[in-house]
C-alpha cells in the first residue's frame, strides 16, 4: 500500500474537516462579540460601511484563536469516527499498516495548526484587539457631532460617586449622586458646541440636576476615552428628585460666566484596566512589561497572560493525542454523536483548564493551571495509544 497517498489522504480529510469546523465556530464565536458592541457597529455603519467591516475583521483573529483548536478536535472525531465506523481502521491494521504510520500526518497537521493557533492567541488577535479599540474611539468621536443632530441628545454612563478624575465639576452640581447625564445641543459649529444642556441623573432616573451652556468647547483626551467640555455662560438649576422634596431642600439658580473645571465624560461605559490593557498587548510588549516591571503581582499577571496563549494554542497537538486513539476505536458513524462527543471534550478541556487555574490562583505558578489539560490530555493519549499497540501486537 503506498503509504504516500495513504498520509495526504488522511491530510487532507482531516484537513477539510478542520476548516468547515473552524468556519463554523469561528462564526459562532464572532456573532456574540459583536452582540457585545451592537450599538457601535450600527453606529460604524451609518458612519462608513468599510468601517463596519473593519470592525468585524478586527474581531475575527480573536474568535478564530479559541474556533481553530475546538475545530480541529471536533474534525478528529468526525473523520476518524467516520472512518472507524466504516472498517477503514481495521483494514489498514490488517494490511500492516498501523496505528504509528498511519497516524502522521494527522500529528503533523495537528504540530501545523498549533503554530497557527498560537500565533493568534498571543499575538495576532491581541494587536487587533488593540486596533480595534483604537477605531472604536475614533467613530464614536467622530461619530458623536452626528448623533446630536439625528437623535436630539445622548446619554452617557459616568461614576456614581465622583471618583473618575475630571468628574468633580459635575458632582459639586448636586448632593445627591449621579449616574447618567445627557447632552442636548441646539447648533454645532465644528468643535463649538452652541445652547448645550446637561442633564444629570441619578440610578432610579430622577433629574438631579440640570446646567444649561451657551456654548461649549469640545476636546478630546489623549487617550481618546474622554469628552472634555469648557463651558461658558453658565445657568444651574436643581432638578425636582423626590428626595429634595421630602426633605424640603431649598432650590437654587446660579449663574457662571465660565465654569471653572472642565466637565470630563468618559465616552465609554467600561473602565479600561490594566488587566485589559496587558491582553491587548503582544507578545514581543508582554515580554518587555515582564522585563521592566519589579511589581509580583504585575509579573504573575502578565505570565498568566502568556501562559495562557501559548496553552491554548498548543492545545491541537495535546488534544491529537488524546482524542486520535479514541476516534479509532470508539468513533460513530453518526455526525450528531461524534459531534455531542467533541464539544464535551472541548468543554471539559477548557473548564479543567480554569478549575486548574483558580485552584492556583494564590501560588508563585497559578500560570500553570492552564497547561494541567494539555498535560492530562497527553498522558491519557500515550496510554491509550501505548494499549492500542500492544492489542495491534
Amino acid at each position: 500500500m503506498n503509504r504516500s497517498i495513504l498520509g495526504k489522504y488522511f491530510f487532507k480529510e482531516l484537513l477539510i474537516s478542520t476548516l468547515g469546523n473552524t468556519f463554523v465556530l469561528t462564526c459562532i464565536l464572532l456573532y456574540g462579540n459583536l452582540q457585545k458592541h451592537g450599538d457601535l457597529l450600527i453606529q460604524s455603519f451609518t458612519f462608513s460601511p468599510t468601517s463596519f467591516v473593519e470592525l468585524i475583521g478586527y474581531l475575527i483573529p480573536y474568535s478564530l484563536s479559541m474556533g481553530l483548536p475546538f475545530g480541529f478536535a471536533l474534525a478528529i472525531l468526525f473523520s476518524l469516527g467516520r472512518m472507524a465506523s466504516q472498517g477503514e481502521i481495521v483494514a489498514l491494521n490488517s494490511h500492516g499498516v498501523g496505528l504509528l504510520q498511519w497516524a502522521l500526518p494527522v500529528f503533523f497537521l495537528a504540530f501545523c495548526l498549533s503554530i497557527v493557533s498560537t500565533f493568534a492567541q498571543v499575538d495576532w488577535a491581541p494587536k487587533n484587539r488593540t486596533l480595534f479599540d483604537a477605531r472604536q474611539k475614533e467613530i464614536v468621536w467622530s461619530n458623536l457631532n452626528h448623533l446630536l443632530l439625528q437623535k436630539g441628545q445622548v446619554e452617557f454612563e459616568v461614576d456614581s460617586k465622583g471618583a473618575t478624575p475630571g468628574l468633580e465639576g459635575i458632582g459639586q452640581l448636586a448632593d445627591e449622586g449621579i449616574s447618567k447625564i445627557s447632552i442636548s445641543v441646539g447648533k454645532i459649529q465644528s468643535d463649538v458646541w452652541k445652547n448645550v444642556r446637561i442633564v444629570m441623573k441619578q440610578d432610579d432616573g430622577a433629574i438631579s440636576s440640570v446646567l444649561h451652556a451657551g456654548e461649549a468647547t469640545t476636546t478630546r483626551s489623549d487617550d481618546q476615552r474622554n469628552l472634555i467640555l469648557n463651558l461658558t455662560d453658565v445657568d444651574v438649576e436643581p432638578g425636582f428628585s423626590e428626595e429634595r422634596k421630602s426633605n424640603n431642600r431649598s432650590s437654587f439658580f446660579v449663574s457662571f460666566r465660565k465654569w471653572k473645571y472642565p466637565i470630563v465624560i468618559n465616552l465609554f461605559s467600561s473602565h479600561q484596566t490594566l488587566k485589559n490593557t496587558w491582553k491587548r498587548m503582544g507578545l514581543l510588549e508582554l515580554i518587555t512589561v515582564l522585563g521592566e516591571t519589579k511589581d509580583t503581582a504585575t509579573k504573575k499577571e502578565v505570565k498568566t497572560i502568556i501562559s495562557k496563549g501559548f496553552a491554548l494554542g498548543l492545545s491541537p497537538f495535546f488534544l491529537c493525542f488524546f482524542l486520535l486513539p479514541i476516534a479509532s476505536q470508539k468513533g460513530k458513524r453518526e455526525t450528531m454523536i461524534n459531534m455531542t462527543c467533541g464539544i464535551f471534550v472541548c468543554l471539559g478541556y477548557f473548564g479543567l483548564g480554569q478549575l486548574s487555574f483558580n485552584l492556583l490562583s494564590n501560588l508563585s505558578f497559578a500560570y500553570f493551571g492552564w497547561w494541567i489539560p494539555n498535560l492530562v490530555s497527553l498522558l491519557l493519549g500515550l496510554i491509550f495509544i501505548k494499549r492500542l499497540l500492544m492489542v495491534g501486537n
